[in-house]
């Protein structure tokens, strides 16, 4: 395998600093997703601790300004912690964008992987303080990578995210619409929807899209919402009517 040694790749010297979180800069680009109820986590861990227990990686950019390479999430959970100060590695070398890219990338990819035998029995020994402190649930203790069922209640779910632009004029009807349907909704309960509906979702938006000749999503969608709100008002009047009746 060819060596990475060359000018652009030369040793990179560190410095050890304390540096206000709010200070560093974030990448534009960042790979890393960290759920939200785990982001959640790692802010009370934070808390708890009073402090990072893992340094922030950053380099020094020929405008003195801090740019972080790896701990994003943790930076983030610091200044959502409060903390003044976190602990920092800082790269006084100078990087090209392609090595920046390419420390950020090592940082997320590299790791180990956990014996789940000996993983299983080191979050048995934990009391319930502990293991809510760990980030993992009682799904390690059968080797379930997934959140079994009485381990959702705290589970680090993964959400996809749908983007739905609207024109001005538009964004403010489905607003109105939406605002509607919630005090419509109000009386029916809301559950979470499972991933298999989402199928179902994205057919409805085809199906009100070609039925209707709409060829922005971001319409239709508002189409969805002002006939869910048709229905919900259909629905109430024959409720009053059986209740009449009755």
């Amino acid at each position: 395998m060819a060596s990475t040694s060359s000018v652009d790749w030369k040793v990179l010297d560190i410095e050890a600093r304390q540096v206000d979180p709010n200070t560093l800069r974030r990448r534009e680009k960042n790979a890393h997703y960290m759920a939200p109820a785990m982001f959640k986590r790692l802010v009370e861990n934070v808390k708890i601790d009073g402090r990072l227990t893992t340094t922030v990686l950053a380099c020094e950019n020929k405008d003195g300004s801090l740019e972080i390479l790896s701990g994003h999430h943790r930076t983030a959970a610091a200044i959502e912690a409060g903390l003044p100060m976190v602990d920092a590695l800082v790269i006084t070398t100078p990087l090209s964008e392609k090595r920046k890219v390419a420390i950020q990338l090592s940082h997320n990819s590299i790791n180990g992987e956990d014996d789940q035998s000996l993983l299983a029995q080191l979050y048995a020994s934990l009391d319930i303080d502990a293991k809510k402190f760990s980030g993992l649930d009682d799904s390690v203790l059968a080797g379930d990578k997934g959140p079994g069922a009485t381990a959702l209640g705290g589970a680090n779910i993964k959400y996809d995210e749908l983007l739905f632009s609207f024109l001005p004029e538009d964004r403010v009807r489905f607003e109105v619409e939406l605002e509607a349907l919630a005090k419509r909704a109000k009386r029916f309960r809301i559950h979470a929807a499972p991933q298999s509906k989402f199928d179902e979702f994205f057919d409805t938006i085809v199906r009100t899209k070609s039925q209707l000749n709409i060829v922005n999503s971001g319409i239709a969608l508002s189409v969805m919402a002002r006939l869910a709100g048709e229905r919900l008002d259909q629905l109430e009047a024959e409720a009053e009517d059986k209740s009449d009746a009755a």
